[in-house]
């Protein structure tokens, strides 16, 4: 009777036994496939994740292309500046009578074209626009470029026109010597156009520097 029972029981393990391996061979590429597909649903959705996280960004950027394009946006004085020195134009006439001046200004200071013609270092607002524009130009003392501005004097009087054909006359409120790095009057409040016109105090002193300041009319 023993002998009996641990043939069955033989027979009953190699039974289970062909059951497993009948239940791998045909189960087994069905698991694979889900395990495939598993890992493809992460992947998509680990794209999903980055692409959803890169919306904020795209979103600021589409945003700022609609406010440089609202007409309500306003410009800094350093985009203005930066527009007109790309120009790279004359920006206009400066006539001053009383020292017999009338010569083109140049957009940007510029080392070579200083030596022909004034240039334009800075303007908050726009070329004979409400605001402040800065004129620099080089004091040679033999009555070139600004070599005689220092002789100007309040109510005194010039004219500026500009690249569009827009001529204001200008009158001079103050005068004064300041350090070459003195920017306070860079923006100045004001309701109409100011030009400023600076050069060096003396053709040999480069630290202080002549500023003459005019309102248009």
């Amino acid at each position: 009777m023993k002998l009996k029972g641990l043939i069955i029981g033989a027979i009953i393990i190699i039974c289970v036994a062909i059951v497993v391996t009948i239940a791998m061979i045909i189960i087994g590429p069905k698991m694979n496939k889900k395990l495939e597909v598993s890992q493809e649903n992460v992947i998509e959705d680990n794209k999903n994740t980055i692409e959803e996280d890169d919306e904020p960004l795209i979103a600021i950027i589409e945003k700022k292309e609609e406010m440089s394009e609202d007409p309500l946006y306003v410009k800094t004085a350093a985009d203005i500046t930066q527009e007109l020195q790309e120009m790279d134009i004359n920006i206009g006439t400066l006539k001053i009578p009383k020292i017999n001046f009338n010569s083109e200004v140049y957009c940007k200071q510029d080392a070579n074209k200083m030596e022909e013609v004034p240039c334009m270092l800075y303007t908050n607002q726009g070329i004979n626009k409400p605001g402040v524009t800065i004129l620099v130009g080089h004091n040679r003392g033999n009555g070139t470029l600004f070599s005689d501005i220092n002789s100007l004097e309040e109510n005194d009087e010039f004219y500026f026109k500009d690249y569009e054909g827009t001529e204001k006359k200008y009158t001079i409120y103050s005068k004064f010597v300041t350090d070459n790095d003195d920017v306070s009057f860079y923006n100045t409040p004001s309701a109409v156009p100011i030009i400023v016109m600076q050069c060096c105090l003396t053709p040999t002193t480069s630290d202080k520097v002549t500023i003459v300041m005019a309102k248009a009319e």
